[in-house]
């Protein structure tokens, strides 16, 4: 690997320590396959998705001619390490699942093969269409192939809304919301939600939600150049909106400095709040662990809007390297995991948090055929599919933004300018402009790396 190459990819957020803990394998360990074996990389590493990708690997073997090794390392930066060390001994994985944000960041360096007949196959296997956004194209070449869906959901008590609103919204405008705020803050001794601020990825996610909800662009492309316009012209304006929105809505907020998905979660569940803003269905799902009472005191509504009905989201999915040994097992794999029975199993280990990727295949019997589903959505007549299934249609992602895609995307969200935006504005000494002016030169001095 050349220094320019090495240094993009530390460039690009894929960390390059030699070190990281890993356990669990089919067919040897350290890196590298033989001809006939397909080497995948998971980040999942619960002991639900070892089960689960040891049954189905195991059933692979049994009806094709590879062998199947995993190897389970952890999300974030054990993964991309993990990635980065075997990239550097030239012996790559044949597979791993990420985002289209890191995916991206990958095909720009060069070591990602083309996925687009895999893309095309499972539309073809599944007979739905993906939401656009949930896919990365380089020079007309797919490189992810998507098979779960992330999206903000907003969720809120029943009763307490009912009683002090008159209203179990599936949707609404931010002035609307605003006033239900108002209504129900305080109600049960309860905030009436949270604002997480500070560099975590929940405070970045809820500001890239509201900005979309704003018809509000954070990148542009000029070009082969992508460019930060969250500062720029309207754009700004938009800022400006989302964070004086915050600050209005700050006085029904319980304290959210620095809090990340855990505490988001838990102010739900543990009755801190009466509605709360997360990146899936985990509130939902811990209540049903944690606290059933709030559990079937739930409803969920599209993340409120003022110019546009829209949230922000990510995929996961397949993406193989270019530099892999067994391209052709690989591919097989790949087909035989997307197909509907092994996929929605995959779907069920997190229902509803993890969504299908096909917007109309949320409707889909076998998807819907769940034991928490059967138990905890469909009876509740204020958790609507048909709404869950508008709401995957009708998500962006931040990669998406830009056609072609931008590669670009993940560094900035990772670096927490953006949250950080929200924390010096609502907790910090900063006034509005110099928040966002802050946010802003966080993120260009990011892009300017990839411009050296």
């Amino acid at each position: 690997m050349t220094d320019s190459r090495r240094n993009f990819i530390k460039k690009a957020g894929i960390a390059t320590a030699a070190t990281t803990s890993f356990a669990g394998c089919l067919g040897g360990g350290g890196g590298g396959s033989s001809s006939n074996t397909v080497h995948f990389l998971s980040a999942e590493n619960s002991q639900a998705f070892k089960d689960y990708y040891k049954k189905w690997a195991g059933r692979f073997e049994e009806e094709h001619d590879h062998e199947v090794k995993l190897e389970f390392v952890g999300v974030g930066t054990s993964q991309s390490s993990r990635i980065s060390k075997l990239l550097q001994s030239g012996n790559p994985p044949e597979l791993t699942t990420t985002a289209p944000e890191k995916g991206g960041g990958l095909a720009l360096q060069g070591v990602l093969a083309d996925l687009s007949d895999e893309a095309e196959w499972m539309e073809d296997e599944w007979g739905y269409d993906f939401n656009d956004n949930f896919l990365f194209q380089l020079q007309g070449k797919q490189y992810v192939v998507p098979i779960w869906v992330n999206m903000t959901m907003d969720w809120y008590r029943v009763s307490t809304w009912e009683e002090n609103t008159g209203m179990t919204p599936r949707e609404m405008e931010w002035e609307e919301f605003r006033q239900a705020l108002s209504d129900t803050n305080g109600v049960g001794e309860r905030a009436g939600h949270v604002i997480p601020a500070g560099s975590s990825l929940m405070s970045t996610e809820f500001y890239i939600d509201y900005m979309f909800g704003n018809d509000g662009q954070i990148f542009e492309r000029n070009g082969e150049e992508i460019e930060l316009v969250m500062d720029k012209g309207e754009n700004l304006e938009k800022t400006k909106e989302v964070l004086q929105f915050f600050e209005d809505t700050q006085q029904y907020s319980l304290d959210g400095s620095g809090y990340g998905y855990s505490q988001q979660i838990e102010s739900y569940w543990s009755e801190q709040v009466n509605e709360v803003k997360y990146f899936g269905a985990r509130p939902l799902q811990q209540a049903v662990s944690n606290n059933k009472a709030v559990a079937e005191d739930t409803g969920l509504m599209q993340p409120p809007y003022k110019e546009e009905k829209t949230h922000q989201a990510f995929s996961e999915g397949w993406v193989m390297f270019q530099g892999a040994d067994n391209k052709e097992g690989a591919r097989e794999f790949v087909k035989f995991m997307s197909r509907k029975e092994p996929l929605i199993e995959l779907l069920h280990i997190a229902p509803l948090h993890n969504l299908p990727p096909f917007p109309d295949a949320v409707d889909d019997e076998e998807f819907l055929d769940n034991e928490f589903i059967n138990k905890w959505v469909e009876p509740n007549e204020n958790i609507q599919i048909d709404n869950v299934v508008e709401m995957v249609n009708n998500a962006s992602t931040l990669v998406g933004e830009t056609d072609p895609n931008n590669a670009l995307a993940s560094p900035v969200f990772s670096s927490g300018a953006f949250g950080n935006m929200i924390f010096n504005y609502l907790h910090g000494d900063m006034g509005l402009e110099e928040s966002i002016n802050n946010a802003a030169s966080q993120s260009r001095s990011i892009l300017d790396q990839f411009e050296n």
